[in-house]
């Protein structure tokens, strides 16, 4: 019996439906036994449960489950862009570009670069998912983002090419007349870490490059507070509540007026922030030419060339 997307279509709602069969079947405007029998029949053609069970209902993925579930929500995903194809090859300038950053790349990083891509592209939506960088390769393999831009979680999974977009460098900023302003010398570790500290989450490239070289130094540092928000670690160590080390690119020193910046190149290695794209989606011009915008380098011959 072949696979249908019938099937595939059942998988994914269940577990969005918070594994709920009745309301999956609402949703696909079906009953709950023809629900049931699909994901039976698709378990059957391919030999494996896809769902773990308590009597009749369904309460989880299997490990098997979670590796089907990516593959429906990737045909599904290419199926449609099949139906889409039609318009979109005489339309190359027009239809929807969605993106996955996070918060600092939106925020200090694309402002520009998307005022200037809509203003040439008028009949394309711009669509940002923010999310940490584990969030976004999920999506770009789901296939649910067309480029992340995000420094890189660890493991990559297979499938999916990352590039260099460009470099992220750090300053450490403080409040003004701060007494570490008054330090004549390079900072040290010793000298930050006699101050309270407020550091990203630790699900951000920028939170655990931090804490890492702190550690390396044999230091453990107070920190006070974490946050998943650049804007918001300002706002505090604008109100005196710490210290942090920060991107270079979401320091104003015309807009920050309260902050003063202090070089720790020395101290916090530069990361990288990297496009992320899946081999097998389809991109349409105006995708490339949004990457070429962010990195001059990666013309739409040269990411092509690295995607096959």
């Amino acid at each position: 019996m072949p696979i249908t997307f019938a099937q595939l279509q059942c998988v994914r709602q269940v577990v969005e439906s918070g594994f709920s069969v009745s309301r999956a079947a609402e949703s696909l405007h079906t009953t709950q036994p023809g629900v049931s029998k699909m994901v039976r029949a698709l378990e059957k053609e391919i030999g494996v449960e896809i769902f773990t069970r308590a009597g009749n209902r369904l309460t989880s993925l299997t490990e098997a489950g979670q590796e089907a579930l990516a593959l429906c929500a990737r045909v599904l995903q290419d199926a449609q862009a099949l139906k889409r194809l039609k318009s979109q090859v005489p339309a190359e300038s027009r239809g929807t570009l969605r993106v996955g950053t996070t918060h600092i790349h939106a925020r200090y990083s694309l402002i520009e670069v998307a005022t200037r891509f809509l203003a040439l592209y008028p009949k394309v939506k711009l669509e940002f998912t923010v999310g940490a960088p584990g969030q976004i390769i999920a999506g770009v393999v789901a296939g649910s983002i067309d480029v992340g831009l995000c420094t890189l979680p660890d493991p990559m999974p297979k499938g999916v090419v990352a590039v260099k977009a460009y470099d992220i460098d750090r300053c450490l900023i403080v409040p003004p007349r701060h007494p570490l302003l008054k330090v004549k010398k390079k900072l040290t570790m010793e000298d930050i870490a006699r101050f309270p500290l407020i550091t990203y989450d630790n699900s951000y490239t920028s939170g655990s490059v931090v804490q890492r070289e702190f550690q390396r130094h044999g230091i453990t540092p107070w920190i006070t507070m974490r946050a998943m928000d650049a804007s918001i670690i300002k706002a505090y160590v604008a109100a005196g509540v710490g210290v942090a080390v920060l991107q270079k690119m979401a320091f104003n020193a015309a807009a920050d007026k309260d902050l003063r910046a202090i070089e720790v190149d020395h101290l916090f290695p530069s990361s990288s922030a990297m496009f992320t794209l899946r081999k097998d989606h389809l991109l349409k011009s105006f995708a490339f030419d949004f990457i070429q915008r962010v990195s001059p380098e990666w013309s739409r011959e040269a990411m092509e060339s690295r995607l096959r």
